[in-house]
């Protein structure tokens, strides 16, 4: 019976609600054919009136190929959601970080767009995101 009680907390401990977003977390999430590896990492988290609570992620380990210059994309850098899109998508709790990895210059130009009225934050689900963005229309940054 104590084994049975020791497991348990253990297990209880190693549990992490996807409510507990908190920036430095590393997630495995419900990735894409052949990404199993993937993993996002909350960058930061903030409260808008007019989109609730957004999480800013960073995608790691994944494989696209750029519409534009043909070369492999292995991570995006920053990427906004809607809290409820990023419930829908981790699965589990790798690691805690200290830090984040540089996400100023994605968030700067998200910020400046969204306070222009120009941007919001994705409401899919990380998978459903990124299969978006291979389908979407891009354009070479002049």
């Amino acid at each position: 019976m104590l084994y049975f009680i020791i497991f348990l907390l253990s297990a209880m401990s190693s549990l992490v609600s996807a409510a507990d977003l908190q920036e430095g977390q590393v997630w495995k999430y419900r990735t894409r054919f052949g990404e199993d590896g993937s993993t996002v990492t909350v960058l930061k988290v903030e409260n808008y009136k007019d989109l609730g609570r957004v999480v800013h992620l960073r995608v790691d380990k994944i494989q696209m190929k750029n519409p534009v210059k043909g070369n492999m994309i292995t991570d995006i850098p920053h990427l906004p959601f809607k809290d409820a899109a990023v419930q829908n998508s981790v699965t589990k709790l790798v690691r805690q970080s200290p830090t984040v990895p540089d996400f100023k210059e994605g968030y700067d130009i998200w910020k400046a767009a969204y306070l222009a009225g120009k941007a919001g934050a994705f409401d899919t689900n990380v998978r459903a995101t990124l299969d978006a963005l291979l389908g979407a229309k891009w354009e070479e940054k002049k």
